[in-house]
């Protein structure tokens, strides 16, 4: 797979995080059928640290994550974590892809 893309997966996760895990899951999905090869590490991050004590740690590893990625691609209305997700992106000049929660590419 060496030819699909590393493409980071932004979307929200605290709030409703069964709903949110679910729609991720979905996001990676349709990143999957693009062609892609998505990372979301709030799918697997908070399996072994904690939101409430360990978030800014779990935000150090997503950006050391993100800086292996082509892109990242952000789904929904941006959160504060989301939001420095971009930002990181962003300063790494890696391409920002913004979208819809129904995956519809805002430009």
């Amino acid at each position: 797979m060496k030819d699909r893309p590393l493409v980071y997966i932004a979307s929200a996760y605290s709030g409703d995080i069964a709903g949110n895990t679910k729609k991720a899951k979905i996001y990676c999905r349709f990143a999957v059928l693009e062609g892609n090869a998505p990372i979301a590490p709030h799918l697997f991050l908070p399996s072994f640290l904690s939101e409430q004590t360990e978030r800014e740690l779990a935000l150090a590893i997503d950006v050391a994550i993100l800086s292996n990625c082509s892109e990242l691609w952000a789904f929904g209305e941006p959160t504060e974590g989301m939001k420095r997700e971009i930002a990181a992106a962003d300063k790494l000049g890696i391409k920002i892809r913004r979208f819809t929660e129904n995956m519809e590419e805002l430009v």
